[in-house]
């Protein structure tokens, strides 16, 4: 699935990015960091960004704040064109940003200070019942000591306030959970919930395929600067066997009933493993070979999960094409 998603019956984009392309250079040779990349986002959506380190994310994210331009493409937001970065365009004050596990933060000042001042930067109200309910979320006790003294956890709950304090219509998160603990992926969990409910669009760009499983009902996984795939959760993660039967066993396997046809055994390093679709061949999987199984060293019935499809989809892709020249684009990102 190559082009940008806009769900059925859907409302103007908040945001949409069309033949969005970027190069850099890097030690003498050219790397294509985004080629004619497709993006639309609605109100309200969270959308989970996909992608192996150096694919594009991180550009992505940048170029959407304006952080770096593009050498070709199309930003239009709430179905516009927005105004340039360097001209005061208006629409980033609605933008909430967290770069790569950090925000903007300034280390001298506390959680508290630094809420107020991108409060103001932003030509918004500072609003300390909003801002003691996010850090009441998020865990985050002391809210009025520098920021340099903080934790690491405590550093990126600091700056995820920082982004969001404004309530920004639309939050770019890249890797929001990078030296959180259990409890505050937990809560961030909430935070993004909460935002979601009140209108707020996400865009998380994340290592952590758990949370994003949980979280993202729409799935846009990006390599070597190319979409992959732009589309909801259960089709990234749809497979015709979605279980599978892992066992360690010194004797030969049994042979795969007939009504199993057209799967077989695979051997997994000391393990054979076998695809199955649905608990009804479980059962009967279980109830044939209750002997056998049951003589194994180890047995495990598992279901796939998200990082199985996504490592599927991140089969080699070709070298990128060259990308085109920025002139021939119909208009260019600031």
């Amino acid at each position: 699935m190559n082009g940008t998603l806009i769900p059925d019956g859907a409302s103007t984009p908040l945001l949409q990015l069309t033949q969005a392309g970027k190069q850099y250079r890097q030690g003498g040779r050219t790397v294509q960091a985004l080629q004619d990349f497709d993006l639309a986002l609605q109100p309200g959506e969270i959308v989970g960004l996909l992608g192996p380190n150096g694919s594009g994310k991180t550009t992505l994210v940048k170029l959407l704040t304006g952080l770096c331009g593009a050498d070709h493409g199309q930003l239009r937001w709430r179905g516009g064109p927005p105004r340039p970065a360097g001209q005061g365009g208006a629409h980033l004050r609605e933008i909430g940003v967290l770069l790569e596990g950090r925000g903007a933060a300034y280390e001298r000042l506390s959680t508290l200070e630094n809420a107020r001042y991108f409060c103001e930067l932003r030509e918004s109200r500072f609003d300390p019942a909003r801002f003691h309910h996010m850090a009441e979320t998020l865990g985050l006790a002391d809210v009025r000591a520098p920021i340099r003294l903080l934790s690491t956890g405590n550093k990126l709950r600091a700056a995820l306030i920082g982004a969001l304090i404004h309530r920004p219509a639309l939050a770019l998160l890249d890797e929001p959970t990078l030296g959180l603990d259990l409890e505050g992926v937990e809560r961030l969990h909430e935070l993004v919930r909460q935002g979601q409910r009140e209108g707020q669009t996400f865009l998380i760009s994340s290592h952590d395929l758990h949370f994003v499983e949980r979280l993202c009902p729409r799935i846009v996984c990006i390599q070597q600067g190319r979409k992959r795939f732009d589309g909801p959760r259960e089709a990234f993660t749809h497979v015709a066997h979605p279980y599978r039967l892992v066992v360690r066993h010194a004797a030969p396997c049994p042979p795969v009933p007939e009504t199993l046809a057209g799967r077989a055994w695979e051997r997994q390093e000391a393990d054979w493993v076998l695809a199955l679709s649905d608990p009804a061949e479980v059962m009967q999987v279980m109830q044939r070979w209750h002997d056998w199984l049951a003589s194994s060293e180890q047995l495990q019935l598992r279901r796939v999960d998200l990082r199985e499809h996504y490592l599927d989809h991140l089969t080699p892709l070709a070298p990128p094409d060259e990308a085109r020249p920025a002139e021939a684009a119909q208009e260019t990102l600031a």
